[in-house]
């Protein structure tokens, strides 16, 4: 064992590199220690977040005040308080003018739910073929009417009767009568052809015996037919 520290430059060189392995080592534990990150601490974040979610209450329950007491102050003003010329501008904003079917034309039937221009020309064709409308179930028999809620119509259609043109049954020529919708051509003979050799027709009964017409398509024919 060698006394009195005498070394080699080898062996002060190797306690040199030792040393500084061991340095570094201590160094290295150091910094590693304290760039460890600290642990959380839950229950603080716990208390900031209950922190947080009350202002925000707070907030929201601040501008469902200022909404209400902004609603309370705002007037209100009955219509029936209204100066008389007011009340009658409301009143002709909400009103439903309604159409007559049997005086109306295409350009009104427009201004009608569910109306476009091809059903509201068909509609009109057939109500002039029949000489106007004394029914609202005849309006199924339009083809393109057939898928309308007829009683919803009658919010905003009526039907004046008293504008229905009647068919003289003993002066209609044959042209004539074989153009209503409810006189096919053999009725038409029929009705000609009895005029021709009896005279005319006094009545619906005797319409019915000399055509044998089913009793709904006479009482169909009541409304449109006269006698003179």
């Amino acid at each position: 064992m060698k006394t009195k520290l005498h070394f080699t430059r080898g062996e002060w060189a190797a306690a040199l590199f030792l040393l500084t392995i061991m340095i570094a080592s201590n160094i290295y534990y150091f910094c590693h220690q304290n760039s460890q990150k600290p642990s959380c601490d839950v229950h603080l974040y716990e208390v900031q977040f209950q922190q947080f979610a009350q202002r925000q209450q707070q907030l929201a329950d601040s501008l469902e005040a200022v909404r209400q007491q902004s609603f309370a102050n705002r007037p209100h003003v009955r219509s029936d308080t209204l100066p008389p010329f007011k009340q009658q501008e409301r009143k002709q904003m909400y009103d439903i003018v309604k159409v007559d079917l049997n005086s109306c034309d295409t350009n009104d039937l427009l201004t009608i739910p569910q109306f476009g221009s091809k059903r509201a020309a068909k509609l009109v064709e057939y109500r002039d073929k029949l000489g106007g409308l004394h029914s609202f179930s005849q309006l199924q028999e339009v083809y393109v009417m057939q898928n309308i809620d007829t009683a919803k119509l009658k919010t905003y259609l009526y039907i004046n009767k008293q504008k229905i043109k009647k068919l003289n049954i003993n002066t209609a020529t044959y042209q004539e009568l074989v153009a209503h919708p409810y006189i096919d051509a053999y009725l038409t003979k029929l009705i000609v052809r009895h005029r021709e050799k009896n005279g005319p027709i006094r009545d619906l009964d005797e319409l019915q015996r000399i055509t044998h017409a089913y009793p709904e398509l006479i009482e169909k024919l009541r409304p449109y037919l006269v006698f003179s």
